[in-house]
């Protein structure tokens, strides 16, 4: 055993690279690259086994901007009063407490096409229904678009010097930590892109602007899954965004200082620098003048802005929570709720969320959803409809009621499409939000253990996993078996574990090692097994029985004397009369016939699991249920036994027709077969250098018995009471008949006798009924009714398959035995008290 436990553990330690290999390979930073797709994949299973989810704590509904909204509204650039219009009627008529546009309302995205007045003109309105409905929440975003250009950059453009322009990016601050250089992008020198003049005031501020970006790194494909929950703004580039937005509202050439322009136009921004007095006064501000060098104020150079991501903003909306109650700290944000009951969101990288997705977006139970189109109609429904329609309108705005409402792209055509962890085909990204509020919300949070928890459980796995999965030694089968059902237990439990507490076990690393770690071990110790195989069947196949071998190749144990009390059934055959067939046939057509003949009834044995012992001449010796553990052993000797005579009945027609080949004798050939079920001495038995696998004792001998004594009652089979029992037990696909109650030579206790007659599926009629009335025959018998036995059996004499009339070679039959007792018995009677024992004079 110890010698065992040293090879498995010198064997793990060989397929140690494997699970390094696997552990390198989905935790290492430069292997994500090959890895985040699989491990991408499996976190969508995770979503999916656990099938949706309910969130009561807050309602969500979606107001998409579909195709019919598209034909109502018109092809881009929209008219943003439409959208103010939308927003005002969810707040008066819908009683929303929240409402996000998932639309980027920039100032550089109107067209030649739209004249200036109605873009000026729908964009005041607009803003005047922000200013009445302080809970909606505009969308910014980090993109690949040019920062506004500094006054200095606008001067040395002014003077045809180049200028290179920067770009927004996403200010990550894990990103410079992880992958230092190729994300040099700080909170210094970025700026997302975002609404501007007229929409937001100087002292807006990120007040009501909420992040729509997405962390496609981490993510590591087209599936949005993390989030960065705020970036920190600092310089000039709020003020900058400012006033370009401004520039482009009245159509000014963004290279002019905004000294130059008009008094009008003065006095339309001063409108949108209201600062406070500190602000004006700053120190790090630059003073603007109009053209009659008349102060329009001062706008910060130096700003700094905290945005939060669209779904905390909404949130903080839906709290009526000032920004000041929002406290961002190194690992987490907490929202101050009024009710006191503070929502506190973990980040990692100490800026990132994992969205947690709660449903399918078709899923129209759990995201109620409606069309920016419908919506307008039912506004015009609810000022200018009939009665009817009026309380329709109420109805349908009864909807959004309480509720947290995103406007969002959803036609294709707008291509703001991706898939999530429930769908493989694209759909409106707007959904993330959604997902992310509900995750916010509910306290769902996705958790993940450390690397170093991954890495602990991919090798504990791995290590128990084939540990059980190479043994080899006893009850190696149930190591195995443990093995599976330990790598099925652990990926249940993984899915268990996301499904109810969220967690996020690590699956494809140590699955996928404890697999290949186990085929490995299992492919080296098959080539070292097969080379140990080889050797000992190379020693000992020639003398021992592949059994045997077999087994001592399985169990690893060098062969040896000894041996152990085993429940068997015995099997004895012989051929009738063999004498004959060896006075009658040479040597050689001798040998054919027997290796014909017991080539057939070895392959029937082994097909019933009996392991042959050995071959003495034309008899065969064999047990069942050992070495090897048989089910129902004693059932499966009778159904060998039976089919042995069945095959014997077709060997004797093939001879026949064989003609000349071989003397009529041979298409007569008879076995007899003994069968007897107790316990045995069974093992390997002979001298210290020469020894069989062997079986000795009573039961061994009284299936010898049996064999030789069914001579005497003209059966072929006969078995004792106990092998009948065990395989009536079993099953009733043998026929048996009650023969006798003896007592045998050499042996004092009496044993019940049964022939096997066949196959349940081979009894014919004519059988049949020579059995019920031969049993009619055996219950007079034991009454001592000896007149009615003997008309039983007259009858059933008549009637038995092998009397000698049909079977030349039968000397008796068991009807024939009975009557002549019962003859015997009528001149000698038995005592009062006799139990029907025979005693039997010879072996």
């Amino acid at each position: 055993m110890a010698k065992n436990s040293s090879g498995r553990l010198k064997l793990l330690l060989w397929l140690l690279p494997i699970p390094i290999f696997w552990a390198i390979f989905t935790e290492a930073d430069f292997a994500k690259t090959f890895s985040q797709p699989i491990l991408n994949m499996a976190m969508d299973w995770r979503f999916q086994v656990r099938g949706p989810l309910e969130v009561p704590e807050v309602k969500v509904v979606y107001v998409d901007i579909d195709a019919e909204t598209i034909s109502k509204i018109g092809e881009r650039p929209w008219s943003r009063l439409r959208f103010g219009q939308v927003a005002d009627a969810l707040f008066e008529y819908g009683n929303a407490r929240a409402v996000g546009f998932d639309l980027i309302f920039s100032g550089f995205s109107s067209s030649e096409l739209v004249p200036a007045e109605n873009v000026r003109g729908s964009d005041f309105q607009f803003r005047e229904i922000l200013s009445e409905h302080p809970n909606i929440v505009l969308a910014a975003n980090y993109t690949e678009v040019p920062l506004p250009l500094t006054f200095e950059q606008r001067k040395k453009r002014k003077e045809g010097i180049a200028v290179d322009r920067a770009l927004r990016r996403m200010p990550l601050k894990h990103y410079q930590r992880k992958l230092g250089d190729r994300y040099p992008y700080t909170a210094e020198s970025t700026f997302p892109e975002m609404p501007t003049f007229p929409l937001i005031k100087a002292s807006t501020g990120s007040q009501g602007i909420g992040l729509i970006t997405e962390d496609k790194i981490l993510s590591g494909d087209t599936v949005p899954r993390w989030i960065p929950l705020y970036a920190n703004a600092n310089g000039p580039y709020y003020t900058y965004n400012l006033l370009e937005g401004f520039a482009s509202f009245y159509e000014l050439d963004p290279l002019v200082n905004f000294y130059e322009i008009s008094a009008e136009e003065a006095a339309g921004m001063k409108e949108f620098m209201n600062l406070p007095d500190e602000v004006l006064k700053a120190e790090d501000s630059v003073q603007l003048f109009d053209n009659e060098g008349k102060s329009m104020g001062y706008l910060p150079l130096n700003t700094e802005q905290t945005f939060l991501h669209f779904s905390i903003e909404m949130a903080r909306k839906y709290l009526g929570i000032q920004q000041e109650d929002v406290t961002i700290t190194e690992d987490q944000i907490t929202l101050k709720n009024p009710d006191g009951n503070d929502i506190i969101i973990p980040m990692v990288f100490n800026q990132i969320m994992e969205v947690n997705w709660f449903s399918k977006w078709q899923d129209n139970e759990l995201n109620p959803r409606t069309s920016v189109a419908t919506v307008l109609d039912a506004i015009y429904m609810q000022s200018k409809g009939t009665d009817e329609q009026v309380k329709e309108a109420e109805e349908y705005f009864k909807m959004f009621n309480d509720a947290i409402i995103l406007i969002g792209p959803t036609d294709t055509t707008l291509q703001d499409l991706a898939p999530t962890p429930f769908e493989t085909v694209p759909v409106p990204k707007v959904g993330m939000h959604g997902n992310a509020i509900k995750t916010i919300f509910s306290g769902k949070f996705i958790t993940r253990l450390p690397i170093w928890n991954h890495v602990i459980v991919l090798f504990a796995l791995t290590y128990f996993v084939a540990a059980l999965g190479t043994y080899s030694g006893r009850n190696s089968a149930v190591a195995k078996l443990g093995s599976g059902l330990l790598l099925v237990g652990y990926v249940i439990l993984v899915f268990t574990a996301f499904s109810t507490l969220h967690l996020v076990l690590p699956l494809v690393g140590p699955v996928a090692s404890a697999i290949t770690t186990t085929l490995a071990g299992a492919v080296y110790q098959l080539i070292v097994e097969e080379k140990q195989r080889g050797r000992i069947k190379g020693m000992f196949g020639a003398y021992l029985s592949p059994d045997l071998v077999n087994n001592m190749v399985e169990s690893g144990e060098e062969p040896k004397l000894g041996g152990e009390n085993v429940e068997i059934t015995a099997f004895f055959s012989d051929i009738q009369a063999f004498s004959t067939f060896s006075e009658m046939l040479e040597a050689d057509r001798l040998v054919a016939l027997m290796n014909e003949y017991l080539t057939a009834m070895t392959d029937i044995l082994q097909e019933e699991d009996g392991t042959l012992d050995k071959y003495i001449g034309d008899a065969m010796v064999a047990m069942f249920n050992a070495p090897i553990n048989v089910e129902k052993h004693a059932l499966r000797a009778c159904v060998a036994a039976a089919r042995m005579q069945k095959k014997q009945l077709e060997l004797r027609a093939k001879w026949e027709s064989e003609g000349d080949d071989w003397p009529p004798v041979v298409s007569k050939m008879q076995t007899r077969i003994g069968l007897n079920t107790g316990n045995a001495t069974v093992g390997n038995m002979g001298s210290l250098n020469r020894f069989n696998y062997t079986m000795m004792g009573d039961t061994v001998n009284l299936a010898a018995r049996s064999e030789s004594g069914a001579k005497s009652y003209g059966v072929y089979i006969m078995v004792t009471g106990e092998t009948m029992a065990a395989a009536t037990a079993a099953g009733d696909a043998c026929v048996f008949r009650y023969l006798d109650k003896i007592r045998v030579k050499g042996r004092s206790q009496p044993a019940e006798m049964y022939e096997l007659v066949c196959l349940r599926i081979d009894l014919d009629d004519e059988t049949k009924r020579c059995l019920a009335i031969y049993q009619e025959g055996i219950e007079c018998y034991f009454k001592q009714d000896f007149d009615g036995a003997i008309a039983k059996f007259e009858q059933s004499v008549e009637l038995e398959p092998n009397r000698p009339e049909k079977n030349s070679e039968a000397p008796t039959t068991p009807s024939d035995v009975l009557l002549a007792r019962c003859l015997y018995y009528l001149e000698e009677p038995p005592s009062k008290n006799w139990d029907g024992v025979f005693v039997m004079k010879t072996k």
